[in-house]
């Protein structure tokens, strides 16, 4: 055997005493980090399926409460606030407080509208598109009861690109500004929402409406 045989040998045995001395000391360590990944995986499956199975659940209750052959709007308004009171930071409780506020301002209850309008728009547990409608819808309801001024500031926020309702936003900041006499400032953002290509065409469309009006 030649020196370099030996050394080899050698090395390797070496080699082989701290892979085992290792095994030893960190075996049990190596083998309580795999179970935790294992438990870890399957907990996150199954956390996963049970938010499927109860989102599920929860979306078939909604469409029990909204759908009730011969129901009035009333009963179907209380059929919407208990499923919402059941269900508390769902988005499908959120959804059906939204429609029932605006069964109650249909019925002139707007005071009712306001007040489910904002319990959305506050609930920190709801998704922050669904809360941010829910602050429009609130503005809107409250066009004539409310400070032009307040209501304003309430949608500046809701007015940033990223928003999912800006345009929405926007239009109304335009109403309001008609209604606090700024003609300028309604024509403004009128016209910006007219010639908007990214905006929805019935809003384009309205937005143009509004322009002839205020022409007039």
């Amino acid at each position: 055997m030649t020196d370099h045989n030996l050394f080899q040998e050698v090395e390797d045995d070496l080699e082989r005493q701290r892979f085992e001395a290792l095994a030893k000391r960190y075996g049990p360590w190596v083998v309580a980090a795999a179970l935790i990944i294992i438990v870890a995986t399957a907990g996150i499956t199954s956390w996963r399926s049970w938010q499927l199975s109860k989102n599920q659940e929860a979306t078939a209750g909604l469409i029990h409460a909204t759908a009730q052959p011969g129901s009035d709007s009333g009963q179907l308004m209380a059929a919407e606030e208990s499923f919402a009171l059941k269900n508390p930071g769902t988005s499908q409780a959120a959804l059906a407080e939204i429609d029932a506020a605006g069964l109650a301002a249909k019925a002139g209850n707007n005071d009712r509208a306001v007040q489910l309008y904002d319990e959305v728009a506050k609930d920190q547990k709801v998704d922050p598109a669904l809360r941010q409608l829910a602050d429009l819808f609130s503005v809107r309801t409250q066009m004539d009861s409310a400070a032009p001024a307040a209501l304003k500031k309430r949608l500046e926020p809701l007015q940033d690109e990223k928003a999912p309702w800006h345009f929405l936003a926007r239009e109304y900041q335009g109403y309001l500004a008609l209604k606090l006499g700024d003609k300028a400032e309604a024509r403004k953002i009128f016209t910006d929402l007219a010639q908007n290509a990214e905006a929805p065409r019935t809003l384009s469309a309205r937005a143009a409406d509004m322009l002839r009006f205020i022409s007039e």
